[in-house]
């Protein structure tokens, strides 16, 4: 198949970029390397996959996506693109607008001209809101707590909106915690494990519970999903829930380091946890790196990179 991804260059864009080039399809991505986070990490993810033989776009979503589209005469399109991060969102909830609404909306009505057969959205567990126990996908009902959440649930709408009146094929993939080598610098076990390397204090806000997902487990089921045509709204997450102050106490007394305990964060839920049910169902889904596992596959590429 011939595969566009956008948003190719960040964390799980890059991730799913190899895994479907190394399954032998043609993938193409583009990317407007924004300033989110150091731009270094995106560019060394891109590097390694013109390496592996992957079309790189670097363009901005909003203008360049129909030149791009035109020349890549796409089977399936992958939309990662967007602004993650809650705490900007409080800051800055319009941009969030702009990179998170307007620019899904620009992707589905490329899909339409296009005619792109399938659509796979990257949605986010924070749709669910303030929600304990393993969440199914019926439990999202729009009682979200930041506008970063609020914008991926309008998003999703505007997918299932766009399949209802011009017949997309649309696939929406709720993620949950996902994290691995080469991750996104503000999230909270990549920050631990490079302040618990340096010998830095860690510093825990509130006592959030986390589904942590490890990077191979979703881009396995983002394949499985391409390769099913499973048409629908799914959680990727490991079903696993974990304390993020065990995680940080762990390390402390691993490293030698001190952590501290502080006020939870506005816009910050207390608990993910991903019942992946439908996933299994639909496309086989199945999480399988343990959260041990994952973070010292964590460590090792921290520590190559010191």
């Amino acid at each position: 198949m011939n595969i566009g991804i956008t948003g190719g260059a960040g964390f799980i864009g890059a991730a799913l970029a190899t895994r479907l080039r190394t399954s032998g399809h043609t993938v193409s991505i583009i990317d407007a390397f924004t300033d989110y986070y150091a731009s270094d990490l995106k560019r060394e993810r891109a590097a390694e996959l013109t390496r592996l033989g992957v079309n790189i776009c670097e363009a901005d979503v909003h203008v360049g996506l129909d030149a791009w589209c035109s020349s890549g005469q796409f089977d399936a399109l992958f939309h990662l693109a967007a602004l993650p991060g809650v705490p900007g969102s409080l800051r800055e909830p319009h941009r969030y607008i702009k990179e998170d609404i307007d620019m899904t909306v620009t992707v589905l009505e490329a899909a339409k001209q296009h005619q792109i057969q399938q659509v796979l959205f990257a949605s986010s567990s924070s749709v669910y809101g303030e929600q304990t126990g393993p969440l199914n996908e019926q439990q999202a009902t729009g009682q979200v707590v930041s506008p970063y959440a609020a914008a991926k649930y309008s998003a999703e709408t505007f997918c299932n909106a766009y399949q209802n009146l011009y017949g997309l094929q649309v696939t929406i993939f709720r993620f949950f915690t996902v994290y691995g080598p080469s991750g996104r610098p503000d999230m909270v076990l990549y920050r631990f494990i490079e302040q618990a390397l340096r010998g830095q204090e860690l510093v825990v806000f509130g006592d959030p519970v986390r589904d942590f997902t490890y990077i191979d487990d979703i881009t396995r089921g983002m394949e499985q999903a391409l390769q099913a045509r499973a048409i629908g709204t799914y959680n990727l997450g490991a079903n696993r829930p974990e304390s993020v102050r065990a995680i940080a106490r762990s390390l402390s007394e691993r490293y030698g380091v001190p952590v501290t305990f502080t006020e939870q964060r506005e816009g910050d839920v207390s608990m993910t946890w991903s019942n992946t049910e439908a996933a299994r169902q639909a496309f086989g889904y199945t999480p399988s790196v343990t959260l041990n596992e994952g973070l010292e596959r964590m460590i090792t590429w921290h520590l190559g990179r010191m």
